[in-house]
């Protein structure tokens, strides 16, 4: 169901929620772990147990977060300091992902390894070690929840989607995705010009056209845009692989509730974007999920002093489902 932050009553901030490991390797007690390789390379995930528990054979709530960047940037390193809070304050056990950048041809074995699916693959492989590892990780397999912002958000969509269709090991409970983009085909229409953007979208070194080949096919999501009703090859493989990025592609009986955030002023992803995933979530009759609207806020949580009533009532939300 759609709901904006008007309806709530502002919950008093866990203080631990604004809290992070600061020494993350000595203090939080950081394994990094190889969940499965590429090209002779790791792929890894970070893990850290905030559970506290002392009996060993005690199975914790976890919490998967999936980094942004645009598909390009940034690591398995970079977890905001409210999703750290969110982990300790629920004691939950916090898995970070790696997953293969758009960048990154060369390390992984070539264009098409960085090209999609290859990073919603990754998602979906880290959630099936996790899974697959539970005992050893000290992982509640019936309460995994992922949690991602922007690509990240995407990914962590996706991954909550596409897996439920799959089952176990690969089926979340729950799913957080902040301003994620969530129709490709869509974004550059779901503009607001009251708000602009601060990139481009439809030029070949775009995030999203890097993300569908255009580093090996040089062919940007503006010509496949254009080319929509083209049956010549290689149109309708692309077309094809530009649909399957889409989260609601995958929407389905068995998919898990889900937390959508998303700011109107964000210049970065259209506001749309979140919208529709909520739309075709109710479409679909997934009443159960929350769509929560960030009023005047932009991207990446920004400003914090914007985001923070949605970050709390993002972290008491997954406390229910991890109950």
């Amino acid at each position: 169901m759609m709901r904006s932050l008007q309806p709530y009553v502002t919950i008093p901030l866990v203080a631990a929620v604004l809290t992070i490991c600061t020494r993350l390797e000595s203090v939080c007690g950081k394994q990094t772990i190889n969940y499965k390789y590429i090209n002779s390379q790791p792929l890894q995930i970070d893990v850290f147990d905030y559970s506290g528990r002392s009996d060993p054979k005690a199975k914790s709530a976890t919490l998967i977060y999936i980094h942004g960047g645009g598909w390009e940037f940034f690591s398995k390193n970079d977890i905001p300091d409210y999703v750290n809070g969110t982990a300790q304050a629920g004691k939950f056990v916090l898995v970070s992902v790696q997953y293969r950048l758009t960048d990154e041809a060369e390390k992984w074995g070539g264009y098409d390894a960085v090209t999609w699916p290859s990073q919603g693959e990754d998602c979906l492989d880290a959630v099936k070690y996790v899974y697959e590892h539970a005992e050893e990780l000290g992982v509640d397999r019936e309460r995994m929840v992922c949690w991602g912002g922007s690509a990240g958000g995407h990914l962590c969509a996706y991954t909550a989607l596409a897996g439920s269709e799959r089952g176990a090991p690969t089926r979340l409970k729950a799913a957080v995705s902040y301003y994620p983009p969530t129709n490709i085909l869509m974004l550059y229409s779901d503009i607001d010009p009251k708000v602009g953007i601060d990139r481009h979208v439809l030029q070949a070194d775009s995030f999203e056209s890097l993300l569908l080949g255009s580093a090996k096919s040089h062919i940007s999501l503006g010509q496949i845009l254009e080319n929509l009703n083209n049956t010549d090859a290689p149109w309708p493989e692309l077309l094809q692989r530009t649909l399957s990025v889409d989260p609601e592609f995958y929407i389905s009986e068995k998919s898990p509730t889900m937390l959508i955030a998303h700011g109107t002023m964000d210049h970065t992803v259209p506001y749309k974007q979140g919208v529709r995933l909520s739309d075709a979530l109710t479409h679909f009759n997934q009443t159960t999920h929350v769509f929560l609207t960030a009023e005047g806020c932009d991207h990446a949580a920004l400003p914090r002093s914007c985001w923070e009533t949605t970050i709390e009532l993002t972290s008491e939300w997954l406390y229910q489902q991890m109950k």
